[in-house]
């Protein structure tokens, strides 16, 4: 059994840490072999508390301001495990015990140097928002209708349009992945060795550009292991905007202190480009077709949570559409 070492990065998250951190206590594994490190940024409610009362260990770091840096740090000061999982407060892992396991099985194949899940789950009692960012393959539908997002999208009958291999072996599909397109994969029950953490620059740990250059320097082989993670939202549709306004702004915004402006040096833009993007734009406009792609997604995942698809396509590209010519970005 592999030595483990999970981190969780937190701020103010009394709300979700304790889910998350039962979740995988609960898991059947070697508690020998597993270190949970909830890297905190100082937070001013009972997160610090909840995660060492549960058996964690806490490592708090107020001078580092986001979790792209106290991730990192977690890793290279405190991280003893052979594999490096990352799990944020919002996730909770299923109810069945063998999770952890069947997520780390993989690396016994020497080739594969990351794993993660193929799907996001929901429960029957989840929200809105949660439910919806499963059914995509995540919390954005303009990604999942260009095509990078990195787990199942139901509308699309597949996990991701990016070019690659797959080789079918049981549990988990073994996946080669091609340089310069890679998903948008690298988080929410992400798991990696630690041998290949210094193979490039990782500060601050942006994960997509963490898996672009390992994957252009050649570790190409990764396993999408046939399980989900449940990436749980507030169920709130302002805060669903909101979340995609924050991401453009910190990318784009210029410096925009109050969102985080100009905080990211971001390389890699999946290779979409302007024809691509006006395509999709079309696309979603007509109105017509996100509705059958509802359809279509009602008749392979049946809930509700479809209704927002719409609702969501339209907003998002609302939102990349003031910035494309606003703020003079492609993408």
């Amino acid at each position: 059994m592999k030595s483990v070492t999970i981190v969780i990065p937190t701020y103010n998250e009394e709300r979700n840490i304790g889910n998350c951190l039962r979740s995988i206590f609960a898991q059947d594994y070697d508690k020998n072999k597993l270190q949970v490190i909830v890297a905190d940024g100082g937070s001013k409610d009972k997160t610090q508390e909840i995660a060492k009362k549960m058996g964690a260990e806490v490592l708090v770091k107020p001078e580092l301001p986001n979790e792209e840096t106290r991730k990192p740090f977690a890793i290279k000061t405190k991280a003893r495990g052979e594999i490096i999982g990352l799990i944020d407060a919002d996730n909770v892992i299923p109810s069945n015990e063998d999770w952890l396991k069947r997520m780390i099985s993989p690396f016994d194949d020497k080739e594969i140097f990351a794993a993660d899940t193929l799907y996001y789950s929901f429960r029957k009692n989840d929200n809105l928002t949660t439910k919806y960012g499963a059914l995509i393959g995540g919390d954005d539908p303009i990604i999942s209708y260009l095509g990078f997002t990195d787990r199942y999208c139901y509308f699309k009958g597949k996990w991701t349009d990016m070019p690659h291999e797959e080789e079918d072996k049981g549990d988990y599909i073994k996946v080669t992945l091609q340089k310069d397109k890679i998903p948008a994969s690298g988080s929410n029950g992400f798991f990696f060795r630690k041998s290949v953490f210094n193979k490039v620059k990782n500060y601050p740990f942006l994960h997509v550009l963490f898996m672009w250059d390992l994957v252009n320097l050649g570790y190409n082989k990764i396993a999408k292991v046939k399980q989900g993670i449940i990436h749980a939202q507030d169920g709130r549709i302002s805060t669903f905007f909101k979340k995609k306004l924050r991401r453009m702004y910190r990318r784009y915004g210029g410096g925009d202190k109050r969102f985080g402006g100009g905080q990211v040096e971001w390389r890699y833009n999946y290779g979409v480009d302007k024809k691509q993007l006006i395509k999709t734009a079309l696309y979603v406009s007509t109105i017509v077709l996100p509705i059958k792609d509802t359809i279509v997604g009602f008749y392979r995942k049946p809930t509700l949570a479809w209704l927002f698809h719409p609702i969501a396509s339209l907003g998002v590209l609302g939102i990349y559409t003031y910035f494309y010519f606003k703020q003079g970005i492609n993408f």
